[in-house]
C-alpha cells in the first residue's frame, strides 16, 4: 500500500503591500472615470443643495394640499352641493406688471349638458379694472359649440417699445418725441387704453382630433398716456394709427386644427401632455367701422410636437409658429393700428421679454421645453425660446444679430387630474429678467379674435 503524503504546512501569509504595511487600509487608486464622477458630484453638491432648499416650500405646499384635501375643501367652500354654482377668488403675478387679483362667478351644467356662464372681475397688475361675462353651450348641440363673451377693461400700464426689432431699450426720454413709423428705436414707454369687446365663436368638432372654429369680434378702444414712462413724451403718437381718434373695428377669423396631444400613460399626471401633435392654421380679416380706416388680412399657423422620453414622466415639447398681416405696410398707410400688429413677449411667447416687447407685420417663434418629475405632484421644466419680429418673411435669418431668444427654468404643480400653477424664471438674450406665475399649462391657445 502506498504511503500517504505527509501533511504540508499551511502557507505563510503574503507580506502586506508597502502602502498597507502600517496596518492602515488605503483605497485602491481611482480610475479616470471615477475621478471625473467624484469631481462632478462635488461641483454639483452646492447647486443641488440650493435647489433642494428652494423646492422645500413647494414640497410643503403640495403635501399640505394633499394631506388636508384642500381642493375639495376649497370647492366645498365656494360651490353649492351640486357643484353647479360657485364664487371664488383668482390671482396671478407677472414681474412687468405685479399682482393681479380678482373673482369669478360660475354657473355650469345649467341644463346638464355642460353649458356654462361666468362673470369675472380683475384688479391690479395690467388692469385698473376689468369686468366681463361669457358662456358657452357645452354639449347641448353635439359636435357644435357656441360661445360668447363681452367685457370692458381699463388698462393703464400697457407697454410700447416701438415697431420693429431694435433691441436697445432707452430708459431716458429723447429731446423730441420720435416717429415710430420711420424708425424702430426702442423706447421704454407706457400707454393706457379703455377696451370694450364683444366676441362670438362657433366651434365644430369633426372628429376627436379635427376641429374648426369661426369667430368674430367687435371692439372699440380709446387710448391715452400713462403716469409713468408716458408714451406721449417719448413717441409722436399722432403717427400711431388710432391713438388720437380711437378704434372701432371688427375682426373675423377661421381656424382649422388637428390636435392629438394627450398624456402618454395613465400612471402619470393627466394634466400635462406627453405625446401627440397640434397642427393648426388660421386666416382672418379686419375692417373698420364708421371713420376707422382699419383694413388688413391676418394669417399664420402653428405646429407642436410632444415626445415621450421615459414612461410619460419625461417629455420634450417642440413648437414653431408664425403670425402675419397682409394688405398693409403696418406703419404709415393707416390700415392697421399698432395694437393689432402681431407681437412677441410675455409669459408664453418669447419668454424673457416683457409682454408686447416686439411687434411688426410678421412674427416667428420656435420653442423647446423639457419637463421631468421633481417630486410627487410637481414637475420641473427648462425651456429655450427663439423668435424674431419681421417686416416680411424675406428678412428671416438674414441678420443673426436680430434674432431674439430667451431661456429659463420653472416648476409646475399639479395633482393627477388638476393643474394648479406653473412658476417660471426667464432671461433674455439682452439680460432682461422676468418672473411669472401662470395658472395654465404650457403652450396655451394664442388668441387673435378680440385681442387687446
Amino acid at each position: 500500500m502506498a504511503e500517504e503524503p505527509p501533511d504540508l504546512p499551511a502557507p505563510l501569509p503574503k507580506a502586506a503591500p508597502p502602502d498597507k504595511a502600517s496596518g492602515i487600509a488605503v483605497a485602491d487608486e481611482q480610475s479616470d472615470n471615477e475621478r471625473l464622477r467624484t469631481v462632478g458630484r462635488g461641483l454639483l453638491f452646492l447647486p443641488k443643495l440650493v435647489f433642494w432648499a428652494a423646492v422645500q416650500p413647494i414640497r410643503g405646499t403640495v403635501y399640505v394640499y394633499e394631506r388636508y384635501d384642500l381642493r375639495n375643501r376649497f370647492v366645498d367652500a365656494t360651490f353649492t352641493d351640486d357643484r353647479k354654482f360657485g364664487v371664488y377668488p383668482v390671482a396671478g403675478y407677472e414681474s412687468a406688471y405685479g399682482f393681479t387679483v380678482g373673482a369669478r362667478v360660475l354657473y355650469k351644467d345649467i341644463f346638464d349638458e355642460g353649458e356654462r356662464i361666468a362673470l369675472r372681475a380683475n384688479y391690479g397688475g395690467e388692469f385698473r379694472y376689468a369686468l366681463g361675462i361669457g358662456g358657452n353651450t357645452g354639449k347641448r348641440f353635439g359636435r357644435v359649440r357656441i360661445d360668447a363673451d363681452s367685457s370692458i377693461e381699463r388698462r393703464t400700464r400697457e407697454k410700447f417699445y416701438g415697431i420693429g426689432n431694435d433691441h436697445k431699450e432707452i430708459a431716458t426720454p429723447l429731446e423730441m418725441p420720435i416717429d415710430p413709423t420711420v424708425t424702430d428705436v426702442a423706447l421704454q414707454s407706457r400707454f393706457s387704453q379703455d377696451v370694450m369687446r364683444n366676441v362670438v365663436g362657433v366651434k365644430v368638432r369633426f372628429t376627436d382630433e379635427l376641429t374648426t372654429r369661426l369667430s368674430g369680434a367687435w371692439m372699440t378702444r380709446e387710448f391715452g398716456g400713462s403716469d409713468k414712462d408716458d408714451i406721449t413724451v417719448r413717441y409722436d403718437t399722432s403717427k400711431l394709427i388710432g391713438f388720437d381718434d380711437g378704434l372701432n373695428n371688427i375682426y373675423v377669423d377661421n381656424e382649422v386644427a388637428y390636435d392629438s396631444r394627450r398624456p402618454s400613460t395613465q400612471y402619470a399626471t393627466q394634466t400635462i401632455d406627453g405625446t401627440g401633435w397640434l397642427v393648426r392654421a388660421h386666416g382672418g380679416i379686419g375692417r373698420g367701422l364708421k371713420d376707422d380706416p382699419t383694413s388688413y388680412i391676418r394669417y399664420g399657423g402653428e405646429v407642436q410636437r410632444y415626445f415621450d422620453l421615459y414612461r410619460g414622466t419625461r417629455t420634450l415639447a417642440l413648437r414653431v409658429l408664425a403670425d402675419a398681416v397682409a394688405g398693409t405696410d403696418g406703419r404709415t398707410d393707416g390700415k392697421i393700428s399698432f395694437v393689432d400688429l402681431p407681437r412677441l413677449g410675455g409669459s408664453e411667447f418669447l419668454r424673457g421679454y416683457t409682454s408686447g416687447r416686439f411687434r411688426d407685420r410678421v412674427v416667428v417663434l420656435a420653442t423647446a421645453e423639457y419637463t421631468w418629475p421633481l417630486m410627487h405632484n410637481a414637475s420641473a421644466f427648462t425651456f429655450f425660446d427663439v423668435g424674431e419680429p419681421l417686416y416680411s418673411f424675406d428678412e428671416l435669418t438674414k441678420d443673426t444679430d436680430r434674432i431674439r431668444f430667451g431661456y429659463g427654468i420653472g416648476i409646475q404643480v399639479h395633482t393627477r387630474n388638476t393643474f394648479l400653477m406653473r412658476t417660471q424664471i426667464a432671461m433674455s438674450r439682452e439680460g432682461n429678467f422676468s418672473f411669472n406665475l401662470v395658472f395654465s399649462p404650457a403652450f396655451g391657445r394664442r388668441d387673435r379674435v378680440g385681442r387687446f
